[in-house]
């Protein structure tokens, strides 16, 4: 599958910027999402999740909210909850409102109140098949369930974008992780849809080959140089032999210094569970496909 967001002209789909919260939101997400709808001529749809599960947590009077520092704890007010919310809000929109403004697309904001997942899922519906998630909060080591789960749900999202906290770049080469042949295709095509937001200026496309040792790679080698032989290809660059170790995969992704990375959710750049080594090496933002 190729990660695809339908133009505005369309009507079928957007990019959908998801917050839960205003303290967390990255920057590279905002600028990721600009990017991407730069690149397909789409909308964006910023999308406020007002936690319902946190407004809920109100009601008992025996929770308390503790400090980072674990020093003070005090009561979770509603009217301070609702007071943070209406903040956050704010604050996206303006953002949004901004980078619509530099890429001349339009933006729209969403507020909703409900669990993330399901708020997220019918939001993707209602905008039509061919959606892009971007989360605007980082990813964490254990974040993996999560991108599963919003990939296995979501139906109507292409594809989904994350950060990881160490994520500050947009501009560079689109890397595309090639773990194998049967993604390879759409993998390179939505990396070139991405470098064509500009221009191929920051350095194209880099297909980043993944293998466990060293015949695999150079099998996998040969076969990607085949099947671009006939056109435009991107550049090659092996990474070394893995070994079964997913940090491998993500210091080879931070040494190209990409704007951004595509690549496939449960492999060995992304795996299922541990994310500890991408959410250190990680320096752009990433492009999840199924």
């Amino acid at each position: 599958m190729i990660g695809h967001v339908a133009s505005a002209h369309e009507a079928s789909g957007r990019v959908v910027l998801r917050l839960t919260s205003g303290a967390g939101a990255a920057d590279a997400a905002f600028e990721a999402a600009a990017r991407i709808a730069e690149a397909f001529q789409s909308e964006i749809e910023g999308l406020f999740v007002e936690e319902r599960q946190l407004v809920d947590l109100t009601a008992y009077g025996f929770v308390k909210e503790t400090s980072l520092t674990g020093m003070m704890t005090r009561p979770i007010s509603a009217t301070e909850i609702e007071r943070e919310f209406r903040s956050a809000c704010h604050g996206m929109r303006k953002r949004l409102e901004r980078l619509g403004r530099q890429i001349e697309t339009r933006v729209i904001t969403t507020i909703t109140r409900d669990d993330p997942l399901p708020a997220l899922a019918r939001t993707c519906a209602a905008a039509g098949p061919w959606n892009v998630v971007v989360l605007g909060e980082p990813f964490r080591a254990r974040s993996g369930v999560l991108l599963g789960e919003i990939l296995a749900s979501v139906r109507d999202a292409t594809g989904l974008v994350t950060v990881g906290p160490k994520s500050m770049r947009t501009k560079g080469p689109v890397v595309a992780a090639i773990e194998n042949t049967d993604r390879m295709g759409g993998l390179v095509r939505t990396a070139e849809r991405l470098a064509s937001a500009d221009g191929g200026r920051n350095g194209g496309v880099i297909a980043l080959l993944i293998a466990d040792d060293f015949h695999h790679l150079s099998w996998l080698e040969t076969q990607a140089r085949l099947a671009f032989s006939g056109g435009p290809a991107p550049q090659f660059f092996a990474a070394p032999p893995t070994r079964g170790e997913p940090g491998v995969a993500a210091e080879a992704i931070r040494q190209l210094k990409a704007g951004f990375v595509v690549a496939q959710f449960g492999g060995m750049a992304v795996p299922y569970d541990d994310l500890s080594p991408l959410s250190a090496a990680l320096e752009c933002p990433l492009f999840l496909l199924r």
